[in-house]
């Protein structure tokens, strides 16, 4: 992907990824991510759920929000996605930071083609929660007119990442000072059911398996 103006990666530019497929690792490697947009002539900024299919971030929600009318509108908007992976702990102050993954996209919204709009709702499901868009029922015309769909084309877009251990002052190499790197993982704990879940619902695979996209 050619890097543009808003794209280059500037401060430690050797961690800025331009290649197409690394930038789709990243933004695979979460769900959640933050637009920024302008609205009434103020900075907006959403956290929201994301899906990417092929070299578009599809997002959704209420047809009242205005970052979705604003999307619908062909609005331009910024999107931000980072996973963090550890901190990275220094011999210095100065040099402690941390390891991360992460991606911006440029873009302006697009409305997706009405016939495609149940199926993509039933893709998000099955992106948050892998097989339980088999278990589920269809959507109603209420939800589906109540929920809209939108999506961003991935052509003007970065990466940035660190991993590694500490980059210390070599005057600092030997001093009392524990230096590495704390590594995060995801970490999904037992499933809880809803109180007014029945007793004869047996918890389903995809819920005992259940694990997030990294």
């Amino acid at each position: 992907m050619t890097e543009t103006q808003r794209t280059r990666v500037r401060r430690n530019a050797a961690r800025g990824h331009y290649d197409i497929e690394q930038i789709r690792a990243v933004l695979d490697s979460n769900q959640i991510c933050h637009v920024a947009f302008i609205a009434a002539g103020e900075p907006r900024i959403i956290p929201t759920l994301y899906m990417r299919r092929d070299d578009y971030l599809y997002l959704h929600g209420n047809r009242e929000a205005a970052l979705l009318q604003h999307l619908a509108a062909g609005g331009f908007v910024c999107v931000s996605v980072m996973t963090l992976d550890g901190v990275v702990v220094a011999r210095s102050g100065f040099h402690c930071s941390m390891n991360y993954r992460s991606a911006i996209v440029f873009g302006h919204g697009e409305k997706i083609p009405p016939e495609d709009h149940e199926a993509v709702l039933e893709a998000f499901v099955a992106t948050l929660v892998p097989g339980h868009e088999t278990a589920v029922r269809r959507a109603t015309p209420q939800e589906l007119a109540a929920t809209a769909v939108v999506r961003i084309p991935i052509n003007e877009a970065s990466a940035k990442i660190r991993s590694g251990p500490p980059i210390d002052d070599e005057d600092d190499i030997d001093a009392n000072v524990w230096a590495g790197v704390i590594p995060f993982a995801p970490h999904v704990l037992a499933p809880e059911a809803a109180p007014d879940l029945a007793d004869t619902v047996a918890l389903p695979d995809y819920i005992r398996n259940y694990g997030p996209v990294r």
